[in-house]
């Protein structure tokens, strides 16, 4: 039986095709995370819009994926970010009396969530190992699914082969899929624009409509869970995945459960975002950073997770520009070639600082042989560079708290 094709992307609406009609991520809730009998703003909760079913288990409250309802009243997304200019100061939402409901709400959202996230990187290497045996043809998978591995895979950046510029790299953190609710809540209709959680919500149906069935999701290992405040968190590169020869209903349960694991790890961001969980790490000295997301990077056959933390100090009134406003940019990146890494930029009075630690001696010896190439770039790139520093080692991190990180093979 031919396999229907994906729902366009960014609009979770079904697509009519010879082969049949896929079903959008909206649907019947089987389970809900029950809260006071109280109005809670439907916009305040980012990545609680598609289905789920949530059920009880030893670990606690999880399910595939997390959904929520108050009152039976479903919960919308909405992230309070506008234009790429309003990303790193967005407004949080209004204290209202039931501000405390929603609270308690997103508290049990992150909490199924942080339960089944994981890494994008198990996804990009699971798609990447089947594209490959694809083309050897060691596995043979149904046309829609190739062709949606492809799109999820074109939202990585310098997927073209090409080295990314500012445009490119601001393209792919509005494609991240953390604007996704926002985009579709805009008045007058205006058509969504293709983002990576779209297309994993569209893979997602997919999947299922071909006989894959989800399951809970319980990752080996996860990364730390996004927060604004503290350092950001490199992740490594994931190994190869593993593939079943021919076409074995295997690979798309494990397309669907890394897909899982993906979607999980965006809504976690996402709520992360919006301000309404308790960060579990120490309170640094510095105010927290206004957005974190994480981006997949191409590297050759291979994908690596960036994570991003954006910021703004200062700033005048009525979105007028303030010249004591200062922008505040960090990322870590963890590559097979080079080790981790660790950046931070500020952009202050017209000034650009950045401050680059490195892990490994032969990576930080290469990079500093380098220096003088690595500062025409800034001026290159119209900044006005005051300080570039090299560091060797990472800088500290923030003690995670306790079961923030899991190993569930040991």
């Amino acid at each position: 039986m031919q396999a229907p094709p994906l729902s366009t992307p960014g609009t979770g609406q079904p697509v009519s095709g010879p082969g049949g009609t896929v079903p959008g991520p909206a649907g019947q809730v089987t389970g809900t995370l029950q809260a006071p009998q109280s109005q809670v703003n439907a916009a305040a909760i980012p990545g609680a819009a598609e289905p789920a079913q949530v059920r009880q288990t030893s670990a606690g409250t999880v399910g595939s994926p997390p959904a929520a309802s108050v009152s039976g009243t479903r919960v919308f997304a909405s992230p309070p970010y506008g234009t790429p200019a309003e990303m790193a100061a967005p407004s949080r939402p209004e204290p209202t009396g039931g501000q405390g409901d929603t609270a308690r709400l997103a508290n049990g959202l992150r909490t199924a969530l942080s339960e089944q996230q994981a890494g994008m990187g198990g996804l990009f290497s699971q798609i990447g190992t089947l594209m490959a045996a694809q083309s050897s043809g060691r596995v043979s998978l149904p046309d829609p699914v190739i062709k949606a591995m492809q799109q999820i895979f074109g939202f990585r950046v310098g997927a073209a082969g090409q080295t990314p510029n500012a445009k490119d790299l601001q393209q792919a953190v509005m494609q991240s899929g953390q604007f996704r609710e926002a985009r579709l809540a805009l008045p007058g209709g205006a058509q969504p624009q293709p983002d990576l959680k779209s297309a994993l919500l569209s893979f997602r149906s997919l999947l299922q409509s071909l006989g894959a069935e989800p399951q809970v999701a319980r990752p080996a290992s996860q990364p730390p869970i996004p927060a604004r405040t503290g350092s950001p968190h490199a992740q490594a590169q994931q190994i190869a995945g593993g593939h079943w020869a021919g076409a074995a209903p295997q690979n798309l349960r494990a397309l669907l459960r890394e897909t899982d694991t993906a979607l999980a790890r965006l809504r976690m961001t996402q709520l992360v975002n919006s301000g309404l969980t308790a960060d579990d790490r120490p309170q640094a000295a510095s105010r927290p950073m206004d957005l974190v997301f994480e981006l997949p990077l191409a590297i050759g056959q291979e994908t690596a997770v960036m994570q991003f933390q954006i910021g703004r100090d200062g700033g005048g009134k009525d979105n007028e520009e303030d010249d004591g406003a200062s922008w505040r940019l960090r990322f870590a990146l963890d590559l097979t070639a080079t080790g981790p890494l660790e950046a931070a930029v500020s952009l202050r009075g017209g000034g650009t600082y950045a401050s680059l630690w490195i892990d490994r001696k032969e990576t930080f010896d290469s990079l500093n042989a380098v220096r003088e190439t690595m500062e025409a770039a800034f001026a290159d790139a119209g900044l006005d560079l005051q300080e570039l520093r090299l560091i060797r080692g990472l800088p500290p991190k923030s003690a995670a708290r306790s079961g923030a990180m899991v190993d569930r093979q040991s």
